[in-house]
């Protein structure tokens, strides 16, 4: 539906699918929806509109990605689990969120089982992967070594990621990569670079 220039997502539910465990959804953004998303401020108003066009317009062999950056309470957490919805009913394409500190306590506690190789096939080629509040605190070598795969994996093999950061904005974008490759790495900030479009929120 094109309302006013805005495209948004018809009305229908999901039927006999459990969204949150197909998904992997956190109960408190269940009912997280593009067309029951807040905007607010022009860099809102502004994030919608590419998740709704990024939605309609998703293609799983391109691989293309969002990367969500702003401070807290936003409502990034909101778009991204929006989109993974949206793909789905729309493009009948399965994704999967995951909370980035809660995807490498349960990696490590796997560690050596099949468990952990389930897990990882999962990240690796999946089409459609939400890492959640990615860089918020500075990784371990081991979580950069991880992760660095993980990212590397998809952008090699076209899988779509969708990234949100909490990490506050500065005013040029050549100080944000910095800051974010000091918790992550040079190689993994480029690969997001290159395979996501970057969205900026602010107050």
């Amino acid at each position: 539906m094109d309302r006013g220039g805005l495209l948004e997502l018809c009305s229908c539910r999901y039927e006999g699918i459990n969204l949150q465990r197909y998904l992997n959804i956190p109960p408190r953004f269940l009912g997280a929806d593009l067309d029951n998303y807040r905007a607010v401020s022009p860099s809102q108003k502004r994030a919608l509109e590419a998740c709704l066009y990024y939605v309609h317009s998703f293609e799983p062999q391109e691989g293309k990605g969002l990367t969500l950056v702003g401070p807290p309470q936003m409502g990034k957490t909101h778009l991204a689990v929006a989109v993974l919805k949206g793909v789905y009913k729309l493009k009948k394409v399965r994704g999967f969120f995951f909370d980035t500190k809660d995807l490498f306590y349960r990696l490590q506690s796997y560690a050596g089982s099949n468990r952990y190789h389930k897990l990882m096939n999962l990240l690796l080629n999946i089409p459609l992967l939400v890492l959640d509040d990615l860089g918020s605190e500075r990784l371990s070598d081991w979580r950069v070594e991880t992760l660095s795969h993980i990212i590397s994996h998809r952008y090699n093999f076209f899988k779509s990621t969708l990234i949100t950061t909490n990490y506050n904005l500065l005013k040029q974008e050549e100080e944000v990569a910095r800051a974010l490759e000091e918790r992550l790495s040079p190689a993994i900030v480029g690969k997001i670079y290159q395979m996501n479009e970057l969205i900026y929120l602010t107050d």
